[in-house]
This record gives structure tokens, C-alpha cells and sequence, in this order.
């Protein structure tokens, strides 16, 4: 017997409703963060798309990373370098890896800035909500709820 779709978000919203909430508020700051440095590394300094994609990735990650752990899942204690640190590291790695692909591509036809920003969001997007699962059900699944 399937679930009502009422009874399907009424679960959905128990289980991950704060949780995905502070989780959007850390991808803004992420993203906040990222795009500004994009943007003044591209479109003031004149680096190159997947230059200033790097610094943006190498400036935005730390923060991510440490926002994630302690304001939406709530951990506290020590780091673990191999179940936390160095897993959010390379899920951050992937999500750099299609941003240079798709920033590079967006150089290829164009070097306005707007666009090169827009290709970076892009392809952090297509893994934002894996990335949710991932940490909530594998990385961080013993976290407190709410």
C-alpha cells in the first residue's frame, strides 16, 4: 500500500524540516561566499574561469564543511579525518570537478562573468540534494533530528 502524498511531505517534513531548512541557510552562505569570490577573482582580476573556480572552491569549502557538522547536524567533539573530514573533502572535490568542466565549457563560447557564475551554480546544483542524502543518511546519520 503506497502513501498519500499528504502523509508522504507530513513525513518528510518530521524527519528533515529544520534540518533541510538550516541546510538551505548554509548553502546560501556557501554560495554567497563562492560567487564572490568567483566574481572578483573572473570578472575583476581577469583570472581564468577554472582559476577563479578553484580559489572560490578553496575559500567556500572550510566553511561549508564546519557550518555543515555544527549547525545542521549538530556534531560536536573531534573530527574524524576519515569518516568526516576527508569524505566532505572529496564530495567537495566532485562538486569542483563539474564546476570546472562547466565553467571551462561556458569559456569556450563566452568570458562574461555573469555566465561563468551561472555555470558554477549550475553544476554544484546537480549534486546539492545528493549531497543532503549523503550526509544525512550515511555521513551524519547518527545526528539528532530537528
Amino acid at each position: 500500500m503506497s502513501a498519500s502524498p499528504i502523509s508522504t511531505l507530513q513525513r518528510l517534513r518530521a524527519d528533515h524540516g529544520l534540518k533541510a531548512l538550516r541546510y538551505c541557510g548554509v548553502s546560501v552562505v556557501n554560495v554567497t561566499v563562492g560567487v564572490s569570490v568567483l566574481s572578483i577573482c573572473h570578472g575583476v582580476l581577469g583570472w581564468p574561469a577554472v582559476g577563479a573556480n578553484l580559489a572560490a572552491w578553496m575559500v567556500s569549502t572550510v566553511p561549508a564543511y564546519l557550518l555543515s557538522r555544527a549547525w545542521v547536524w549538530r556534531r560536536s567533539g573531534p573530527h574524524r579525518l576519515g569518516g568526516e573530514v576527508l569524505t566532505f573533502w572529496i564530495m567537495a572535490l566532485i562538486g569542483l570537478a563539474l564546476s570546472s568542466l562547466a565553467v571551462r565549457a561556458v569559456e569556450e563560447f563566452t568570458s562574461e562573468t555573469v555566465f561563468v557564475v551561472l555555470g558554477n551554480l549550475c553544476a554544484y546544483g546537480v549534486v546539492w540534494v545528493a549531497k543532503y542524502v549523503f550526509l544525512d543518511r550515511v555521513m551524519w546519520r547518527q545526528a539528532t533530528k530537528g
